[in-house]
């Protein structure tokens, strides 16, 4: 008899599957359960490495013996015409079967059960993160008077009100957020827990709230109602409720008589100032029709959102919801805004040119604020278009104002933090990005900005952290941050490769994610590769393989249809500079200072002071030396008040690199780009910048380029085998068959 046929009359076969389902359901089970029981780590470890010990020995049991009527005995002592072996395997058979059943219980339970549980748990852990980082720096003695506004629930027959009990909630909070010395939570993180049935405590827990308002709307006929109910979120005691009953004749001027009413009792109840001006009453959104509000709603959730598809859905959405009332004046400035993000430049999300978005937008934004002066997101977003415009001192009065029409408004804080930094004012825009996570904890570009801000300042792993934590709200951000910090922060390209394709897949036409694939590929030498990921990205890998005339066209090409905006000017001016033609970069470097106030540096973080530094020199080199240093004076100035604020790693040495070099000392610059190597800088190209010249036959200086180049040795290696054996996304994206041609597989023990 075969082995193969003994091993099947002895059941070692069956007993193996069974063994391995019911093991596979055991260790599942372990580390779905172990976790919410707070067991500590190592018992799930511990449970999987016992399965695995168990595995030969069932085996080896299943081999030797055989269960007999009269109980265990030895295989060889039992005469083969008294076996009942086959009797036993169709046991075996039904316990495979029940096992199996079992298992696709757990999987289903797991699938549609647990899998949300363990979101809004992600969810928990990094909102709660955050939250308690950024609220050190919010006033203790306020802390009583804050509040989030529930999205109020749709109770009608039907269940089709949703639309207005979420404006009724909406217009309450935008009421409330008009009160002096009362912080109220944003929209997007209060609305965040809507259907999850989430308790009061954890949520005021998790947004950082003392007051929680709650209601719920219910409409019959003509007839609508409505109540609201205030809770104290330390203890669960209701301080105050309310029930409205109305005629539903107009639906927004129902919504706006009742949200003025439950602010103004609230008003009482908190003990808030009541003596409110006219400059601070509420904007009321109002629609001419239900379907325009909807599609306004819709519209406005993609623009939180963010990415390029979102985005270009949202206007959509929009488009449609002025098609059906086009005096809906939040709809126009939601549509400007949406415009706005599309334009082509980093941080932003689309390829519109400077002169589209402008074209597009700011009809919008003056229709928008024709019919209501006081609209917030009008003025936030004209602060976004005048920042992305250069002007950035407009940008902070724009974003302010904003944020005395709406406190809550968190678009606005993201966006006057950015213009903050910009104009080198760090710890001014530290402290907003904290009071926007304190305002808006469920923000995904807060959040996003916030991981960015951990890398700058060297908390990297948190920032690994908390970008795993916003997997379950944005999986694009999250591997977007992800690649961030491996490969800007960390030099570990492959790693960050990983994550950039997880990207790219997302949205395949969103350049802010796709920056991080392509450079990934750039870094490591795969130009053709890079090439792939996005149309628009394609010249960085031109300048990087020395191919100057196909990049000095690409830019040149770009900077002709639009040559207003900053980002382009920036690539054609550092083209030529790398390209050795810099007269000609000299000029667009100069132009650059128009997009910046006196004294700061050109250019866009973090390469601003690089920007500079290729400033000073190109003046140096066309013999104006004075010229020269007050770039250089500018750039040293930035680079101080950078290290001041705390920020660190591979950027910042990178600019005292070139500080060195512009001053003659070599020492400093040998002493900076060690750190730079060390805190992740990956680009070999860096070495190559004129203002080394002097230092190319330096023996440290080449020394270190010997050094980068075996570090990308090695990662180029580690991309190969990650692209061509362990692809993260093998459905979506394959490497080109000539980068995998010759590669072997290695095995790694």
């Amino acid at each position: 008899m075969s082995l193969f046929k003994e091993l099947k009359r002895r059941n070692v076969i069956r007993v193996a599957i069974a063994y391995a389902v019911a093991a596979w359901l055991l260790i599942e089970f372990s580390a779905t359960t172990f976790p919410m029981l707070r067991l500590p780590e190592w018992t799930a470890t511990f449970v999987t490495v016992l399965v695995i010990i168990g595995f030969p020995l069932a085996l080896i049991f299943a081999w030797a013996f055989e269960l007999t009527p009269e109980g265990l005995k030895r295989e060889h002592e039992i005469d083969r015409s008294e076996s009942i072996t086959h009797i036993t395997g169709r046991k075996l058979d039904f316990m495979i079967i029940t096992v199996l059943v079992l298992a696709l219980g757990y999987f289903a339970f797991d699938k549609f059960v647990l899998d949300p549980s363990r979101d809004a748990e992600l969810v928990q852990t990094t909102t709660e993160a955050v939250t308690e980082q950024a609220a050190e720096s919010v006033d203790a003695e306020s802390a009583d008077q804050s509040i989030a506004v529930l999205a109020f629930a749709d109770l009608s027959p039907g269940g089709d009100q949703e639309y207005f009990s979420d404006g009724i909630s909406e217009e309450i909070l935008n009421a409330l957020a008009q009160i002096p010395g009362l912080q109220v939570t944003s929209r997007s993180s209060a609305f965040s827990f809507k259907g999850k049935g989430v308790d009061i405590p954890t949520v005021a827990k998790q947004l950082g709230v003392a007051n929680v308002l709650e209601g719920s709307v219910r409409k019959s006929g003509k007839r609508i109602r409505i109540t609201a109910q205030l809770i104290d979120a330390s203890n669960g005691f209701h301080l105050w409720s309310e029930t409205y009953d109305r005629e539903l004749d107009d639906i927004f001027a129902v919504q706006d008589e009742i949200a003025t009413a439950i602010s103004d009792a609230l008003k009482v109840k908190l003990g808030l100032d009541t003596a409110v001006g006219e400059a601070v009453q509420p904007t009321i959104i109002k629609a001419a029709n239900t379907d325009a509000y909807e599609a306004y709603l819709r519209g406005r959730q993609l623009i939180h959102l963010r990415g390029r598809e979102n985005l270009e859905d949202a206007v959509r959405h929009l488009e449609r919801s002025l098609r059906l009332d086009n005096n809906f004046a939040s709809a126009h400035a939601q549509l400007a805004i949406a415009t706005t993000l599309l334009l082509n430049a980093p941080g932003s999300y689309g390829e519109l040119s400077l002169e589209e978005v402008r074209r597009k937008a700011i009809p919008h934004f003056e229709r928008a604020l024709e019919l209501e002066p006081k609209l917030a997101e009008a003025h936030g977003g004209l602060g976004l278009l005048a920042m992305n415009s250069g002007d950035l001192t407009s940008a902070v009065e724009y974003a302010r104002r904003a944020l005395e029409l709406n406190p809550s408004y968190s678009d606005a804080m993201n966006w006057l933090y950015i213009a903050l930094g910009n104009l080198g004012r760090y710890e001014e825009a530290e402290a907003t990005l904290k009071q926007l996570l304190v305002t808006d904890p469920m923000s995904i570009v807060g959040r996003s900005n916030y991981l960015h801000w951990l890398g700058e300042i060297g908390r990297v792993e948190e920032a690994h952290e908390l970008a795993d934590q916003l997997l379950a709200q944005s999986p694009r951000t999250a591997y977007s941050r992800h690649a961030d910090m491996y490969v800007f922060h960390e030099g570990k390209v492959a790693e960050g490769l990983s994550w950039a394709l997880k990207a790219h897949v997302e949205d395949p036409s969103d350049i802010p994610s796709n920056f991080y694939a392509m450079w990934g590929f750039v870094l490591v030498g795969e130009y053709n590769e890079a090439r792939r990921i996005n149309d628009s990205l394609t010249f960085w890998a031109d300048v990087a393989e020395g191919r100057f005339d196909e990049a000095i066209q690409a830019t040149q090409r770009k900077m002709l249809l639009d040559p207003e905006n900053e980002a382009v000017i920036a690539g054609a001016a550092y083209v030529l500079y790398v390209a050795g033609r810099i007269d000609e970069a000299l000029p667009l470097y100069e132009r650059l200072r128009d997009f910046r106030p006196e004294g700061r540096p050109i250019g866009t973080p973090p390469f601003q002071n690089e920007a500079t530094m290729q400033l000073a020199l190109a003046r140096r080199k066309a013999g104006d030396e004075v010229g020269a240093q007050a770039a250089a004076q500018i750039a040293k100035h930035d680079h101080a008040a950078l290290s001041a604020a705390g920020v660190k790693g591979q950027f910042p040495y990178r600019t005292e690199a070139m500080i060195a070099a512009f001053e003659q000392d070599p020492e400093g610059v040998i002493v900076a780009l060690k750190s730079a190597i060390q805190d992740g800088l990956r680009l070999p190209q860096f070495f190559d910048d004129l203002i080394f010249e002097d230092l190319w036959d330096e023996p440290r200086f080449v020394a270190l380029q010997q050094e980068l180049d075996a570090i990308l040795v090695a990662e180029h290696d580690k991309v190969l085998q990650l692209i061509c054996f362990n692809n993260p996304v093998p459905d979506d994206w394959q490497p080109l068959p000539e980068t995998c041609e010759g590669v072997e597989e290695q095995l790694v023990l």
